[in-house]
């Protein structure tokens, strides 16, 4: 648990004002005790993987609203959309571009999340600038790990060739997607990779349903 007292005043609203959110969001569907222990276990994972401090409430904020999501969409709030899950093993390049795709895609009508089994901050440059072309910001992204409940709560999980394995349930969709990791890559390499995603992500909205928001 963080000890929010002895926090600078500046983190020590971000932190009560993260709980304030997501007690708004969660609390009915979850309680109030579940919201707190999610936010706190949160908050140890990203305060230990952080390079800035400053960061964490946002990171921690942003980690412990995937966990109650997966949460409340295990005990039946789902409201009807599909979830899918994009793990990679950095959450540095494929999962993320490929989640940010699907999410404009989706809008209101679809949830997703990207994960990594050893995810690690930064993107590269071309990552960012490949992206930017099409409209959509990585910028405020970060890369995160997955739990059982994320897992557990997908109707799809997406891996990609090379990642290490992941315990997906039997009764989840499981996809593996033979895509290139763009970190490294020149940007034209990487506009090709963002736009083999755009493709495999919009054939996999299409499968379940998703309309096409724009």
């Amino acid at each position: 648990m963080p000890d929010i007292e002895s926090m600078p005043l500046d983190q020590k609203l971000a932190v009560r004002a993260a709980r304030d959110r997501l007690m708004r969001e969660f609390r009915d569907k979850l309680g109030a005790e579940t919201v707190d222990s999610v936010m706190d276990a949160s908050w140890e994972q990203m305060e230990a993987a952080a390079r800035l401090k400053t960061h964490v409430p946002n990171l921690a904020e942003r980690f412990a609203r995937a966990q109650l999501w997966a949460l409340a969409r295990m005990r039946g709030h789902h409201e009807g959309v599909p979830a899918v899950v994009f793990i990679d093993t950095y959450d540095a390049g494929r999962g993320r571009m490929a989640n940010a795709v699907f999410a404009r895609r989706a809008g209101r009508h679809g949830l997703s999340f990207s994960a990594g089994t050893d995810p690690k901050v930064g993107l590269d440059g071309p990552v960012l600038d490949a992206m930017s072309e099409i409209g959509i910001s990585l910028a405020g992204t970060f890369p995160k790990p997955y739990t059982s409940d994320i897992l557990q709560a997908a109707d799809v999980v997406v891996t990609f060739a090379g990642t290490p394995q992941v315990p997906v349930p039997d009764s989840t969709r499981h996809i593996v997607w033979d895509v290139p990791d763009p970190r490294g890559h020149t940007l034209e390499e990487v506009r090709a990779i963002r736009d083999d995603l755009v493709a495999r992500t919009d054939t996999l909205a299409d499968s379940l349903g998703v309309p096409r928001t724009g």
